[in-house]
């Protein structure tokens, strides 16, 4: 269609030409008519001649206005014609594009597509010319060539409206990717092609290929697969290691393809020395510690990089973020060794006039600027501009933190350092559910806000009312209240609990306290923290059971037998006895993760214990490790191996023979610990007596097994996940707001202090006072940044179980999850 507008433009031109024998070569121009004009106004039209009334034209400023007329898109028919100097020009008008749709793209998507039509011209209101669909088609089709569809074929059907409209539908046959049949690495000498394959991860060529490896053929991912080749070579010694252009056959059905790759090794070279050229001030010294490169090392390239790098890392400390650093190699072909000679300009040294923050309409500007270590009117440290971008994500309160730098007008060395922000819902409604088949529905709440009114600080409301618990508490929060990067938090609460409803050991239980939290920075990634707690504890309607009586006993108490005509839930003075204790909580954490919510590198470990203090009823301590770990199985972090830990144990204090009490025992279940088991049905299990008149001590009367969990004083377990790419989100903006993975948990709960008799045998009761009888689950998990806070669905099935152990097959919560 493009060469047919030009073979007008041509046919026009030798016409004049032609007319030249009859008229002659000059004429005045008298008058200009236009015919055909409807929504062109006749001023554009004349604007776009080269000549008006009253010149006198030639035939080739007829033939420049054809052009001129042309190159507007608006035509797609011009003619030109003069009687005694009237010129008359008769024109049809490219018709209108009223709508254009799409049909039949899958893999383009609309937006690339809308992009390419832009980049033509062909929009909705502008005119409809047929080169600038031509051009359209050749782009889409380079789009479907790169990506390996050779069969797709592009349509662009013009449907007619009237008053010289047109509907443009764009219709897409996509056809199948072609497969790489194989690819051929012609020139290697030193590694075999098996060698090679590894390095650039093009192909693979086994049976279970199409589930692991995608041998579909990508540009792009062959081009990537290429350069990762080039690294490997020259960083193996091989500095004049080049590849020629592929060569890819197409089958006869372009649904297969064969690629041939020509390499170059070169020879095997070593370093030589490095000489340093330039004025690099009073850095020298520093600069030449990166310098040191054995003589007898092989040559690579990634060295030669991390080289410059480090350059760059020491001079952006002080301010020098431009410098120009030429690294020169001369290479010895005799000796086959490289020497190399670097060129450093350390250029302007830059200061910092102003730090500015742009996109935080709720969080505060002190918020932001107490995390930044860079200071105003001092040299720029960059190095400390990329550690407090990463710092502003790892708050939590920020879905994108970027830092970028602009000169200063009328200035030559001097910047602001302004930090883009893009703010996330800080605040969340905890909602936790699980269903199961024994427990069916169970439910709690929470409101947690960690950016209240844009403060940085912390407030949270609990309040959870069912049929076993009533229960509430307030948390708040302040950061930063003596010194950069420490917290001290206060927390209220009350708790009333019929634990013989939630499947726990028969007792009610009401309690209240106060907790006081002092966090402390040693540095970025490593906290300390010390707490002191006051609890009152009031047990009541305690049914008789060993591990309870045990501990009352470690403490003193001796109650007295109640046989099975007495109802020990409706007998009030069975059992009642308070314990108040004073606590002080200590801990330590560090993590380096990098994202709060979807780390994909790094650690974090957390060490806390407390231990009562003189004059608490109880004398007890409890200790709790909790650690995971992120490690990046590929270069871009789509899969991510987690590796979880959790243990902990309580035991007495000051060589006495107290127990810790039974009501703070670990119990594990639940979406937080070992997912698919209920919220705390772990754990040893409630051992009944039974008890007649006869009977003048507990060690007389028999024991019943239940299934009431009552809790051990040891825990320990372990999560293992597999985290998955999202295929349809990779590289989207959607990219960080889901995360799917494969889990194995396994987890139990112990009780040293446990006694293994004859009647517990014969009560068929296990022996808890030994490490084993392991739960072990495994499931598929979603995780989910929606917009009222991060959503955890899992679905799983248990592996291992024991009786009293309840299942929860499907389970979720919004908002934050813990461990224990």
């Amino acid at each position: 269609m493009k060469h047919y507008n030009i073979t007008r433009i041509v046919m026009a031109v030798l016409l004049l030409f032609v007319s030249d024998v009859t008229y002659s070569t000059d004429f005045l121009v008298n008058k200009i008519c236009f015919i055909g004009l409807q929504r062109v106004s006749l001023n554009t039209a004349l604007h776009k001649l080269s000549f008006k009334i009253g010149d006198v034209i030639q035939s080739s400023d007829i033939a420049n206005s054809i052009k001129m007329l042309f190159f507007t898109g608006c035509f797609k028919e011009i003619c030109i014609s003069r009687d005694d100097g009237v010129i008359t020009i008769t024109v049809t008008e490219n018709p209108i594009i009223n709508k254009i749709t799409f049909h039949g793209n899958k893999v383009i998507k609309p937006e690339m597509i809308q992009h390419v039509l832009d980049m033509k011209k062909i929009k909705v209101g502008q005119p409809l010319n047929n080169s600038f669909i031509c051009e359209a088609l050749k782009e889409f089709k380079d789009i479907y060539h790169s990506i390996g569809k050779f069969n797709a074929i592009v349509k662009i059907n013009p449907i007619i409206l009237p008053k010289n409209c047109v509907d443009l539908k764009v219709v897409f046959y996509e056809g199948n990717t072609a497969k790489i049949n194989s690819i051929t690495i012609l020139g290697n000498q030193s590694f075999s092609q098996k060698k090679l394959f590894e390095q650039c991860n093009l192909y693979k060529k086994t049976w279970w290929n199409n589930t692991l490896y995608n041998n579909e053929y990508d540009q792009q991912k062959i081009f990537y697969g290429l350069e990762k080749l080039r690294t490997f070579y020259l960083n193996h010694g091989y500095a004049k290691f080049y590849i020629d252009e592929p060569l890819a056959n197409l089958s006869m059905n372009k649904e297969k393809v064969e690629i041939n790759l020509r390499i170059f090794e070169g020879s095997r070279y070593f370093f030589d020395s490095v000489i340093l050229h330039g004025n690099v001030l009073k850095y020298f010294p520093s600069i030449k510690r990166y310098l040191q490169i054995s003589s007898e090392k092989l040559y690579s390239n990634s060295a030669i990089e991390q080289m410059g790098q480090n350059i760059r890392y020491l001079l952006g400390k002080h301010g020098y973020i431009q410098p120009d650093i030429l690294i020169d190699q001369d290479f010895n072909e005799k000796n086959k060794t490289v020497k190399l000679h670097l060129y450093i300009d350390v250029g302007k040294r830059f200061y910092v006039r102003e730090i500015c923050c742009e996109g935080n309409n709720l969080t505060e500007d002190s918020v932001i600027r107490r995390e930044v270590r860079q200071a105003e009117l001092s040299p720029l440290n960059y190095i400390h501009v990329l550690k407090d971008q990463e710092q502003l994500r790892r708050l939590g309160y920020f879905k994108e933190v970027n830092a970028r730098i602009e000169p200063v007008p009328d200035t030559i060395n001097q910047i602001d350092l302004i930090y883009n922000i893009e703010e996330r819902n800080t605040g969340n409604l905890n909602i936790s559910i699980g269903l199961g088949k024994e427990s069916g529905l169970n439910i709690q709440s929470e409101i947690h806000q960690d950016n209240f009114l844009g403060t940085g600080n912390a407030i949270s409301v609990t309040i959870t009312k069912n049929y076993c618990q009533s229960y509430i508490d307030m948390l708040m929060l302040k950061r930063y209240s003596k010194i950069r990067g420490d917290n001290i938090s206060g927390k209220v609460f009350y708790n009333n609990l019929f634990s013989d409803k939630m499947n726990l050991s028969n007792y009610n239980m009401k309690n209240y306290g106060v907790n006081v939290d002092y966090l402390y920075p040693l540095n970025k990634r490593t906290s300390c923290n010390i707490g002191l707690n006051y609890i009152s504890n009031h047990l009541n309607k305690i049914v008789p059971q060993v591990a309870v009586w045990r501990y009352l006993d470690s403490i003193g108490k001796n109650p007295a037998i109640l046989t099975d005509q007495v109802n020990p839930l409706t007998n009030i003075n069975s059992i009642n006895f308070y314990a108040n204790d004073f606590l002080i909580i200590l801990g330590q954490s560090f993590n380096n993760l990098n994202h709060i919510f979807f780390p994909e590198f790094g650690s974090n470990t957390t060490i806390t214990c407390k231990l009562t203090l003189p004059g608490s009823d109880n004398k007890y301590y409890k200790l709790m490790i909790n650690s995971s770990y992120y490690y990046p199985l590929d270069d871009r972090a789509h899969w991510v191996l987690m590796s979880a830990i959790c243990t902990g144990y309580s035991g007495s204090l000051y060589n006495q023979k107290t127990e810790s009490p039974f009501f703070d025992n670990f119990c594990i279940g639940g979406i937080g610990t070992v997912r698919g088991f209920r919220l705390n049905s772990i754990g040893p299990k409630a051992a009944y007596y039974q008890c007649n008149n006869s009977n003048t001590n507990y060690s007389q009367c028999s024991i019943r097994n239940s299934y009431d969990t009552i809790g051990g004083n040891a825990v320990v377990f372990i999560k293992n996940e597999l985290i998955m790419p999202i295929l349809w989100m990779n590289n989207t903006k959607y990219d960080n707001v889901a995360r799917i993975s494969l889990f194995i948990d396994s987890g139990t709960v112990w009780d040293t202090y446990w006694e293994n008799t004859q009647k517990t045998q014969y009560a068929g009761i296990l022996d808890y006072s030994i490490f084993g009888h392991i739960r072990i689950s495994s499931g598929i998990s979603l995780k989910w940044i929606s917009p009222i806070g991060p959503i955890i669905f899992s679905y799983s099935k248990l592996i291992q179980k024991y009786p009293g152990d309840m299942e929860e097959v499907f389970q979720f919560t919004i908002g934050k999850t813990g461990n224990l």
